[in-house]
């Protein structure tokens, strides 16, 4: 009777039916939680990248304007464009920072992109500034 008990139990444990099944559910949960980071993950890169984008086209095109206010109008509107490209905006904004010399030639501006979105899986709210400084070169002279 004992040996016979021994024999089953031994051929239960040799026997293999059910254990991929087993596997796939201890690994399946560490695989999704892999996919969720990958996908924070991605959309937070790509939307620092438009981040970036957006203060350097902003900085670009307000350094050959010939005065403040036509270069805030045309780096906000450039800026706001590259950051509407961003995956799940929520928010976005497009700032213009002179230093102390005022608007002329030779003087730096600070363009600064903030873009504000909710993370692809798991919907948290993220928010990004990237700035781009630029020297103007293009400013009217003033009589």
């Amino acid at each position: 009777m004992i040996i016979r008990m021994g024999r089953v139990i031994r051929a239960r444990v040799k026997d293999e039916r059910g254990s991929q099944m087993i596997e796939f559910i201890l690994v399946f949960p560490l695989v999704w939680i892999l996919i969720v980071f990958s996908f924070d993950q991605f959309s937070m890169m790509y939307n620092k990248q438009k981040a970036l984008a957006a203060a350097y086209e902003a900085g670009r095109i307000a350094a050959v304007q010939p005065n403040f206010g036509l270069a805030k109008f045309h780096a906000k509107q450039r800026g706001t464009s590259e950051l509407a490209q961003g995956i799940g905006v929520i928010h976005k904004d497009v700032q213009l920072e002179l230093d102390g010399n005022g608007w002329r030639k030779g003087s730096h501006v600070k363009a600064e992109a903030t873009v504000s979105f909710r993370l692809l899986a798991t919907g948290e709210l993220f928010e990004i500034t990237e700035s781009y400084h630029m020297m103007v070169e293009n400013a009217e002279e003033k009589q």
